[in-house]
């Protein structure tokens, strides 16, 4: 039984530790992002890094794929995606933009800040024997809250782009129209069960509860 003890408390300390690690450099990340767009705005000579726009272009072309062992293969490259660094020239897009890539690292800081919180507390009461803490239930559901609201940014930000701002490219000598990318949705079914993950925890706090008044 102590050995089982000191293996799950080794596990809880690993996953705790790099949840420290990630909640650093996700601090990091978010004040150097938001320095380099004040450069931008400042500075029409400063290079930008951040942020970076990354979009599916539909596109219906006949292409040659290459193996390593020498075999070629026709193919057909229906999608490609693009991305160019956007400054103060693209007006209120960029800022758009901006605001919509910051929002995201907020969003994703904010669950692994949720998440080191979450083992912060299973962690200091493993004494105890008792993981169960009513807050976690609510963290777990924020977490879920954030991943919905997260997929909703990056369904519907690719669409601000297509029908309010993007036009059309032009590359080899034509034209291609913008696509829209719903690969985002699949966060709804990760919400849906981080969700389901929360009710779990509440229904074992309370069978926990119950059982410690029947003692």
């Amino acid at each position: 039984m102590d050995t089982k003890k000191i293996k799950n408390k080794n596990v809880i300390d690993f996953i705790y530790w790099i949840l420290t690690i990630l909640l650093g450099i996700g601090g990091l990340t978010l004040i150097f992002s938001a320095l380099l767009f004040f450069l931008t705005l400042l500075n029409p000579n400063f290079e930008p890094f951040f942020p970076i726009v990354d979009i599916p272009l539909e596109i219906e072309e006949s292409a040659t794929l290459e193996l390593k062992n020498g075999k070629t293969f026709n193919i057909l490259v229906d999608e490609v995606n693009i991305s160019f660094n956007i400054n103060d020239s693209y007006g209120f897009a960029g800022v758009l933009n901006y605001l919509y890539f910051i929002s995201i690292l907020i969003i994703a800081f904010y669950i692994v800040l949720l998440l080191w919180k979450i083992f912060k507390s299973i962690r200091s009461s493993l004494k105890n024997e008792n993981p169960f803490h009513f807050r976690n239930v609510w963290r777990i559901r924020i977490i879920a809250f954030a991943i919905l609201f997260s997929a909703i940014l990056e369904i519907l930000y690719p669409m601000i782009l297509k029908y309010v701002w993007f036009e059309k490219l032009n590359m080899l000598d034509k034209a291609f129209s913008f696509k829209l990318n719903f690969e985002a949705s699949i966060n709804l079914f990760w919400a849906l069960i981080v969700m389901v993950i929360a009710e779990i925890y509440r229904i074992g706090l309370e069978m926990k509860k119950e059982q410690e008044l029947t003692i």
